[in-house]
């Protein structure tokens, strides 16, 4: 509100890494909105944008009221703004493709900066994102500070290139170079943790003094190699005075395996939840849902349960786990999960009352099986493997976890490195040259719209390819179910 009132800006686009963590962040605007609608007497406009939001049940509610011609303030969703026009809706929240096809050569970009120019944009979980995906972060950054947009960009396992190289790219947009005052010398290397990094006109300035908010929880990490039909044995044995464990795992196939596992072998009295990327959207939905009641702020919760899950457990929502098991990941994600791990200041079952991780899929140091390598890479996790001791104190040792993996200064302190490093840089050239092709070239003072399109590139930058085109990701198909 205070950005927006500072630079007159008039509306705010709040982009995240999934669906499910867009549906989340929908009901918190929507409330902090209905507030000031029913203040000022005023209708205000909210869109939510993502592929299946018309299985959102509660922004079907607001599109479904007949209240955007009354008098009475209150949030309405203009049916005039859909299809590409949605954009243009004052206060939008979804996946943050929205804001990456900013930098996309496709039909109706106009139309999309036009949508973003006037808003307060705000980036979640900006850690998330892979090459790719920050090839086209960086662009849209830079369009948006050539705009004079205010940014915020929120994460709590930022690295620090990139946390530079998204600064650098506002200031490019904004003042056509990456050179900024500072009074920091280190800005470059910074480390602590809470902190803001605000490029405040052509000055950099960094704030970290929040040692009298910091207070420190203590996570007991241990690894663990067992069979499946065992972990669920352990998982079992952990909650049996009650408490709810999460499982975090890396592939679908394998929380479905988890979850047959578990149906067959956990006695009655334990509710099991699955959630991945899998399921029908209506039941999705439905899960987020049961999710959210079962164990996010202030609910009841179940005496028993176990959640199992992908990655989409580790982004943005508001749940807490009693205990927690995952596979191994890249040290940002670990600490994602992490986040969901003793959430909420409540009482626990006695074996729960210290937070403790396990940790899953480390076969021996270097060894992290096919399917953990074929989603993270090699060299990454082989770092993360290494740094990550038996004891974490959260949130003071997540900067220099992080930092410790992404830097390539600490590579000489682990041995047979290269190899997977040297597939790693290869694999990120690779995603970084093919996010190119589709893209518009960097805001110039000196040019106009025209020629945004051209397409010199040789890719094929019809609808269906385009719109895929800032995740890398296989085509997909979308099946509807008919049953008579």
């Amino acid at each position: 509100e205070q950005l927006a009132a500072k630079t007159g800006m008039n509306g705010l686009f709040f982009g995240l890494p999934t669906q499910a963590t867009a549906n989340a962040m929908f009901n918190r605007v929507d409330k902090w909105l209905s507030e000031i609608a029913t203040d000022q007497k005023e209708k205000l406009q909210i869109k939510l944008m993502h592929g299946k939001a018309q299985f959102n049940e509660e922004y079907r509610n607001i599109a479904n009221a007949d209240n955007i011609e009354d008098d009475s303030g209150a949030v309405v969703v203009n049916e005039w703004f859909n299809g590409k026009k949605s954009i243009l809706s004052s206060f939008v929240i979804g996946t943050v493709d929205h804001l990456l096809l900013m930098g996309l050569k496709q039909k109706h970009l106009a139309l999309r900066h036009l949508g973003m120019s006037g808003k307060v944009v705000v980036i979640d979980e900006v850690h998330a994102y892979d090459i790719y995906m920050d090839s086209y972060l960086e662009k849209a950054v830079q369009w948006l500070g050539a705009y004079h947009v205010p940014v915020i960009a929120l994460s709590a396992t930022l690295p620090v290139a990139k946390r530079n190289s998204l600064l650098q790219a506002y200031c490019v947009g904004k003042y056509g170079n990456k050179r900024f005052k500072t009074t920091n010398e280190d800005w470059k290397t910074c480390h602590s943790y809470p902190l803001l990094s605000i490029l405040d006109g052509k000055t950099l300035k960094q704030v970290s003094d929040f040692s009298d908010e910091l207070k420190n929880t203590s996570i007991e990490i241990t690894r663990l190699n067992i069979e499946d039909s065992e972990l669920i044995k352990t998982i079992n044995q952990k909650i049996s005075d009650g408490g709810v464990a999460g499982v975090i795992v890396n592939t679908v196939r394998r929380a479905q395996e988890l979850a047959r596992l578990a149906e067959s072998k956990m006695p009655s009295d334990v509710n099991i939840l699955v959630l991945h990327s899998a399921f029908l959207a209506t039941d999705r939905r439905k899960l987020e849902n049961k999710l959210q009641d079962a164990i996010g702020k202030n609910k009841k919760r179940p005496y028993k349960m176990i959640v199992i899950g992908t990655q989409v457990l580790e982004q943005s929502l508001d749940i807490d786990f009693d205990v927690m098991y995952t596979d191994i990941a890249p040290m940002d994600l670990i600490l994602q999960r992490i986040g969901r791990l003793h959430r909420h200041q409540i009482q626990r079952p006695k074996k729960l009352e210290k937070p403790q991780l396990y940790i899953m899929g480390i076969n021996e140091f270097g060894n992290y099986g096919d399917a953990n390598e074929s989603i993270y890479a090699k060299y990454l996790l082989t770092k993360t493997d290494y740094f990550l001791k038996d004891k974490v104190n959260i949130p003071s040792d997540i900067s220099d976890l992080v930092q410790k993996v992404y830097s390539e200064i600490t590579d000489s302190e682990i041995k047979n490195l290269r190899e997977s490093k040297q597939i790693f840089e290869i694999n990120q050239k690779k995603s970084k040259h093919k996010a190119n092709g589709y893209q518009i070239e960097a805001p110039d003072d000196e040019e106009t719209l025209h020629g945004w399109l051209d397409n010199d590139s040789g890719t094929d930058l019809k609808d269906s390819k385009a719109e895929a085109a800032v995740r890398d990701t296989n085509e997909s198909i979308e099946i509807v179910l008919l049953y008579q």
